[in-house]
């Protein structure tokens, strides 16, 4: 939230500058993102336009004398709303307006001009560039504009947390202000002069959804004049980011700034039956807004209708059936509380945020409604020429409980670390809030005000009062602890992040929030938040992988070509009638570019799927691939990984369309791996060192080319012959010397016994043994 920081000093007495203001704000819990510096030029001055004639070889440009108190300069100009006695801003002949613009003497289709009359918008004060500067106040030619006007005024970008709406108004933030350095906050002030005409003669109201608008109050204004707004109010709102429309609607959004408290105006002629109705949409009804898009409704979305038809969408926007135009003469003004997490709902259901939805989430004060439409029909009546009727409709069935809350003085000091905390304090911080204090035994009741929606419990209170009271005030004290003693299933997963340390990757840790885009690739079925961060975040992640890629494409944007990360993370798994998932932890590993530096006695080596295949054999004690389908991964470079039959995880390169979507040009390789199956894996113990020679032989095979090479060790290994201590591919051929539909696969058999040298007679009896079995199970046959 932007806001001017003049506007904040109106309401509360302060004397210390921006800075100071901010650094206290941010030290408090309402963090000051930027300060934003708001001036003119000095050698920028008020200036009277005393004659204006046609350019004598331009149809469009007008030559102006003007008078600047001290000497009379002829200036051309081409504004359409320029005038003789108008009072205008004028920059002379050197003046530095910034941005690279400087002010130099000019002929302009040959009349000359000593000097610019400036808009709005080229000073930077709104934007407004539909023609020059016209004071609304009285000024003299020759005074300085930043003097004359009061321009100088500072912008601080507030970063105000969720739990906090009631510091996003200008009241709001001055309330901080006034506890913070213990001053007066201030209210507007002012008397609206009402018509003796009531309201009731124009106007009625009925909430049928009470449980969606407990309270709506509205004024009545008529014989308005629809014009621009007094510079004052349209710069601040440009300050604030908001576009300046029209005085009444502006108002309406200098208060929402001002109070906190959306306000909206209806044209009352476009109200059908002078009835205002609040009730539920229909499912699949449609409606139109302000912005001109036809929104399709659900039934819980809520609407504010006239006796015939909605009128605007509660709380998110109004409609554009009845828009305040230049031809409005008589308003009605609404000023209501919507239940926050509707109002979400329909926001994020519409995928529309508003100023006014962004606040009613956060949660409005709800005793706000009645003063908000005062102060916008006070201004109305000032800076419209509004009559206001008399008396105000105010549809109340809200019922708020007073939270009344203890507060020990023990435990305030025992949590913050405190001691000989003072009464004053206490009372002078939370009274400044808008609390009430009352002393009771060893401690004090606190009576939480209705805006302050985030004070539930006593560590609230707790919370709140350091905050003010100040951290700074804490003396520095080193805790004192006992480690807690880490589970067995912990001390695990410390030991399995030593080991792939060991292996040269590097831990990284993702959200478990994804983006919907990642649904293609993996399970479509998953859960999908409410409330997300954003609609990047929007999804409960089902598999690690999206974070892991998402880790490579930030790092190859940065040219970190050479990765090898790993994560161990939960994943979430929808389950049929249940509200919760199913939380399951995996571990993920991606590798991509070089899997080790280069070195000058050695070649670099890309990162392939046998060096993923090799750390699950490190981690599962060896494994069985079996070819899989998953879109993930590309097509004929993936397949699951079985541990006793049953899938313990998956292995592949990326898939084209994946890399493309993260605009990733190298392969990317990832293990996926239940981290139960690493964690059950039962420890084997320490085998002896074998004393006697181990020896290999050979055997090249015509395999069909169907036959996996798992097959192959399958066969190998059901024949238990226990000498065997490893099973390896040394060779792979496919060309013309062999048949159609077959390949060439050379393996290499270790044989090694514990308690005697193999003899050749035994070993070729196995070789026949284990080809007889290869060329029975699966046709395979000796090359000859």
């Amino acid at each position: 939230m932007k806001i001017s920081y003049n506007w904040i000093r109106e309401y509360v007495d302060l004397d210390a500058d921006v800075y100071r203001a901010s650094e206290a704000l941010t030290m408090s819990g309402t963090q000051v993102e930027e300060i934003l510096p708001q001036t003119v030029p000095r050698e920028v001055i008020c200036a009277r336009v005393t004659e204006v004639r046609p350019h004598p070889n331009a149809d469009k440009l007008l030559v102006c004398t003007v008078d600047t108190g001290k000497e009379t300069l002829q200036v051309v100009c081409g504004a359409p709303n320029t005038k003789a006695g108008m009072m205008s801003a004028f920059a002379p002949v050197g003046c530095d307006l910034g941005g690279g613009m400087l002010v130099k003497k000019a002929k302009i289709r040959g009349e000359e001009s000593f000097g610019v009359l400036l808009s709005e918008r080229e000073l930077g004060l709104t934007d407004d560039h539909t023609g020059i500067m016209e004071f609304d106040c009285e000024t003299h030619p020759g005074d300085v504009l930043v003097d004359a006007l009061d321009l100088t005024d500072w912008v601080i970008d507030l970063n105000v947390t969720p739990n906090r709406g009631d510091c996003l108004s200008v009241i709001g933030i001055a309330r901080e202000l006034s506890a913070l350095f213990r001053t007066n906050l201030k209210r507007p002030v002012f008397t609206i002069q009402e018509d003796p005409e009531p309201i009731e003669s124009k106007l009625s109201v009925e909430i049928l959804s009470p449980e969606g608008c407990p309270r709506y109050s509205a004024r009545f204004l008529k014989d308005i004049a629809i014009a621009k707004s007094p510079f004052w109010m349209r710069r601040r709102l440009f300050q604030s980011g908001v576009r300046a429309i029209s005085n009444v609607v502006d108002i309406t959004n200098y208060v929402m700034l001002e109070y906190g408290q959306p306000l909206h105006a209806f044209d009352s002629t476009l109200i059908a039956g002078g009835g205002i109705v609040v009730q539920k949409a229909h499912e699949g009804q449609t409606f139109v807004t302000l912005d001109s898009i036809q929104r399709f409704l659900r039934k819980e979305d809520l609407l504010i209708c006239d006796t015939t038809k909605p009128v605007a969408l509660a709380g998110v926007m109004g409609g554009e059936n009845s828009e305040v135009l230049e031809t409005t003469k008589s308003v009605v003004l609404e000023s209501a509380f919507f239940d926050p997490k509707g109002i979400q709902r329909t926001s994020k259901g519409l995928n529309l945020s508003t100023e006014a939805s962004y606040r009613f989430e956060r949660g409005i004060d709800p005793q706000v409604q009645v003063d908000a439409a005062n102060r916008a029909a006070w201004l109305m009546s000032e800076y419209a020429h509004a009559r206001v009727l008399s008396g105000v409709i105010d549809v109340n069935a809200f019922t708020y409980p007073c939270r009344e809350i203890t507060l020990r003085k023990a435990y305030l000091e025992k949590v913050l670390g405190i001691r000989d905390t003072r009464t004053e304090d206490v009372n002078s911080i939370f009274t400044s809030l808008g609390c009430e204090v009352k002393g009771v035994d060893a401690g004090w009741l606190i009576a939480v005000p209705a805006f302050r929606h985030d004070l539930c419990r006593e560590i609230d209170l707790v919370e709140e009062f350091i905050r003010i009271y100040g951290m700074d005030m804490v003396e520095a004290d080193l805790p004192t602890f006992k480690p807690r003693k880490l589970t067995f299933e912990e001390t695990q997963i410390n030991g399995l992040r030593v080991s792939l340390s060991a292996m040269g990757l590097t831990e990284v840790v993702t959200y478990s929030f994804i983006s919907p885009r990642w649904k293609v690739f993996f399970a479509s079925e998953a859960l999908e938040l409410l409330n997300p961060i954003s609609d990047e975040m929007k999804i409960m992640r089902t598999s690690l992988i999206p974070g892991l890629a998402g880790v490579v494409e930030r790092n190859k944007k940065l040219q970190n070509r050479d990765l090898s990360i790993f994560e161990i993370g939960r994943c979430f798994i929808p389950r049929t009638g249940d509200k919760l998932p199913e939380e399951r932890y995996r571990l993920g590993v991606a590798m991509s570019g070089q899997r080790f530096d280069p070195h000058w006695s050695e070649k670099g080596r890309q990162a392939d799927f046998y060096d993923l295949k090799g750390v699950a054999e490190t981690l599962l004690g060896g494994v069985e691939l079996k070819p899989s389908n998953h879109p993930c991964y590309k097509a004929g470079f993936q397949a699951d990984i079985l541990l006793d039959d049953a899938v313990a995880g998956t292995i592949g390169c990326l898939h084209p369309d994946l890399l493309k979507m993260i605009d990733v040009s190298d392969d990317v390789t990832v293990l996926e791996l239940s981290l139960d199956a690493i964690l059950l894996r039962k420890w084997q113990g320490l085998s002896e060192i074998m004393k006697f020679p181990s020896t290999w032989r050979d055997l090249s095979l015509v395999v069909d080319e169907k036959v996996s090479y798992q097959d192959i060790l399958k066969t190998i290994h059901a024949l238990r012959i226990h000498e065997i201590r490893q099973v390896s591919p040394v060779d792979l051929y496919a060309g013309e010397k062999l048949p159609a539909g077959k390949k060439g696969i050379t393996i290499r058999i270790t044989y090694q016994s514990g308690s005697r040298t193999l003899e050749d007679a035994t070993i070729s009896a196995w070789q026949d043994q284990i080809v007889k079995s290869l060329e029975k199970d699966s046709g395979i046959q000796l090359r000859q």
